[in-house]
């Protein structure tokens, strides 16, 4: 942008999503941080009237993270790694990707905090798109805990999944997996609190970002978007907006030309996003 056309704001341009997968210019090594680049274009864009939406960077780990911290990417339920390369390669539920990434939220809030193009906060980016089901063992150690407070005890799990099934009693909560490859069907009970479970911990995830901005940047509306198509069909959007941000939530339609059905996506994903809260 330095140095080329200027922004034309009165041709209807006045608030722009920035720095959404920027995490490895921002930080690119482990304590290097860059904000020189970021703070141009922040400045540049209140020069010509056009406030900012800004991103958390958080949505795509840089290679350095996860070359030093493999245990940070997906597992499939085949038990394949979910290597680099493309973007969301990290687990929800992984403590150590959140120790980064949480500390990057800090570092971006604390940077831009009362900057006068900031008007709103981009929390990652399209939540679960590709990494809503982790198969990980730091997936299992988290549904354990979500299903200990789900059902209290074991006597009670055992009954809403029908245990006594194909000898499936459970006996400790430790010998309970998320619904990994099986010689057969998996328990349909066991996959429906697996993808409940997948909801929540993205939420919880989404939560714990906006926890740093709200206390770092109060008077800054927090929000994200939602991806309401493939894989995340299976996610509980309708609990969302209410518990995880202070202003309203978008949805992000990318429909595939080739499909018959692509031209309906747009209407039904918006329309479940506003089944719980306010979308566009």
């Amino acid at each position: 942008m330095a140095g080329g056309r200027p922004p034309d704001a009165p041709g209807g341009v006045n608030i722009v999503s920035l720095g959404i997968f920027s995490w490895a210019r921002v930080q690119p090594d482990d304590g290097v941080w860059d904000f020189a680049w970021l703070d141009e274009l922040m400045d540049l864009l209140h020069a010509h009237g056009i406030a900012v939406d800004l991103a958390t960077a958080t949505a795509s780990p840089p290679p350095w993270l996860t070359t030093a911290h493999p245990e940070i990417l997906p597992v499939t339920a085949e038990g394949a790694t979910v290597w680099p390369g493309a973007r969301q390669h990290w687990r929800p539920t992984s403590p150590v990707f959140r120790e980064y990434a949480l500390r990057l939220v800090s570092a971006m809030a604390k940077q831009y905090a009362g900057h006068p193009a900031l008007v709103a906060w981009h929390v990652n980016n399209e939540l679960g798109c590709h990494n809503v089901y982790d198969y990980s063992d730091d997936a299992a150690r988290a549904f354990r805990l979500w299903l200990r407070d789900r059902y209290q005890s074991l006597d009670r799990l055992n009954h809403a999944w029908g245990t006594a099934f194909w000898s499936q009693r459970y006996s400790d909560w430790d010998q309970i997996l998320p619904p990994r490859l099986a010689a057969s069907h998996p328990n349909p009970t066991q996959q429906l609190d697996f993808k409940r479970f997948s909801s929540d911990a993205l939420k919880d995830y989404l939560c714990a970002e906006r926890d740093i901005l709200r206390r770092l940047t109060p008077e800054t509306p927090v929000t994200s978007n939602f991806m309401v198509m493939g894989g995340t069909k299976g996610m509980n959007y309708a609990d969302w907006p209410a518990r995880s941000t202070s202003s309203p939530t978008t949805t992000t339609s990318t429909p595939a030309p080739r499909t018959a059905t692509s031209c309906r996506s747009p209407r039904t994903s918006s329309a479940a996003s506003r089944a719980g809260g306010p979308g566009t």
